[in-house]
């Protein structure tokens, strides 16, 4: 039985411009209301989660930065999964190599990866990073380049997760949109897609829903609820 729910932020429960589709505020409140646990699970910074997580009214972990940092409500305890080294090395070599690599405005801020602006092929750095043997992958989220460690994803964080609030992976659902929600989709017990995902999430996920965004958050909530009765 499902007890939780992990789901995206940026193309899932925004819309392409980032603007929150208020369908998925409906949704996300009424699977709290229902006793579903909502884990936000973002690319983006800690604050960024914590920001949405306030203002969405959830109560589940938070899962930052690709699955690099989880943050555990109950606790206020922040869980760092990885770490920047490699990866600053890896952009460094990038940097001279590519010539267009251009920094988002939070990159800095992060723990376990970098993010760049959508300026070159993500396979050429990842290319250029397997040639120097660094354990690094570039993904384009739609929104930004985030280059980590491919150990760093928000499969791994949603274990992280799930222990945090005494479940099984396998009682979690997940939607998301992007190929950085893949691992989250295996790793849950059902993955849901939306018509606007990318094709390999779609691929990925045991349900491809007909609807985008809040609307289809909207329906596999409703799908997971009167599954529960």
């Amino acid at each position: 039985m499902i007890k939780a729910l992990a789901i995206d932020i940026d193309g899932t429960i925004t819309f392409r411009d980032r603007q929150l589709d208020t369908e998925a505020v409906t949704a996300i409140r009424r699977a709290e209301e229902a006793d579903l646990p909502v884990i936000l699970a973002t690319g983006n910074v800690l604050c960024f989660a914590e920001a949405a997580s306030v203002l969405l009214g959830t109560s589940g972990p938070l899962i930052a930065e690709d699955g690099g940092v989880v943050y555990d409500n109950s606790s206020n305890q922040e869980h760092i999964l990885g770490s920047v080294e490699e990866v600053d090395k890896g952009i460094k070599i990038i940097e001279e190599e590519l010539s267009v690599v251009k920094h988002t405005r939070s990159s800095d801020m992060r723990r376990t990866g970098r993010t760049l602006e959508r300026t070159f092929d993500p396979s050429d750095a990842t290319k250029i990073f397997q040639r120097e043997r660094l354990n690094l992958v570039a993904i384009d989220s739609g929104f930004a380049i985030h280059v980590k460690n491919p150990e760093v994803n928000k499969g791994v964080a949603l274990q992280k997760a799930a222990t945090l609030l005494k479940i099984k992976t396998s009682d979690i659902a997940a939607i998301g949109d992007a190929q950085n929600d893949i691992e989250m989709l295996e790793t849950a017990g059902v993955g849901f897609a939306l018509d606007n995902s990318h094709p390999d999430i779609k691929k990925t996920a045991d349900h491809v829903l007909s609807q985008s965004h809040g609307a289809g958050v909207k329906t596999a909530v409703e799908r997971i609820i009167q599954s529960k009765e």
